[in-house]
């Protein structure tokens, strides 16, 4: 893998920077319901916000060498569903200015779901971050009501640093409590890092 391009290669995927091209093949897929199961307040509802995200990952780029990834299945790692060139979704690192952490994220399409292309991108995300940038600590936040991606932080190695309600948390429509929230890192954050990871968990 060409860890210190903003590019890179996995045993089945091709890694790059999102582009401007890759904005309505992102909508589609951040606007599918089946992909907020755990956070349906996420989803996307316009194009632009798309659009939004394509332009803060070349941003953080620019700044700081690395950013979200536009992901697309190699010929290595297609077949009947999923042909070479087929694009399932983003993942990489976002930077957080405010803590100065890599933000850790991706969302696939459902199609490519169960496959282990989550580890995958996770894994290389990391492993870029420190090769571009080995003084920032790697972060990434979860609800714990997502035992997939929670299963994928603690496979590439991350520690639970801390768990809790977000303040201000209010119970859901059915009056349920609201699921916990999780913070994984790569390393000891300061804490200055870990009062606004836990403020925007």
């Amino acid at each position: 893998m060409e860890a210190h391009l903003p590019s890179a290669q996995t045993a089945r995927l091709r890694l790059e920077p999102l582009a401007p091209s890759d904005s309505g093949d992102l909508f589609s897929v951040y606007s599918d319901p089946r992909t907020w199961v755990h956070l349906p307040s996420g989803r996307l509802t316009r194009v632009e916000q798309a659009r939004e995200r394509v332009e803060r990952s070349a941003r953080d780029v620019e700044r700081h060498g690395l950013g979200m990834w536009a992901v697309r299945v190699s010929a290595e790692g297609a077949d009947a569903m999923l042909p070479a060139g087929t694009f399932i979704g983003s993942g990489g690192v976002g930077y957080a200015a405010e803590a100065e952490v890599w933000n850790l994220g991706y969302r696939l399409d459902p199609a490519a779901w169960g496959r282990g292309f989550a580890s995958e991108i996770a894994r290389a995300a990391v492993a870029a971050a420190a090769d571009v940038t080995p003084q920032v600590p790697v972060t990434a936040r979860v609800l714990s009501n997502n035992p997939a991606s929670v299963a994928v932080l603690e496979k590439i190695g991350l520690t639970l640093v801390w768990e809790g309600q977000r303040a201000g948390a209010v119970p859901e429509r059915d009056g349920a409590d609201p699921p916990t929230r999780r913070i994984y890192a790569d390393r000891g954050l300061t804490p200055a890092a870990m009062r606004w990871l836990v403020d925007h968990a």
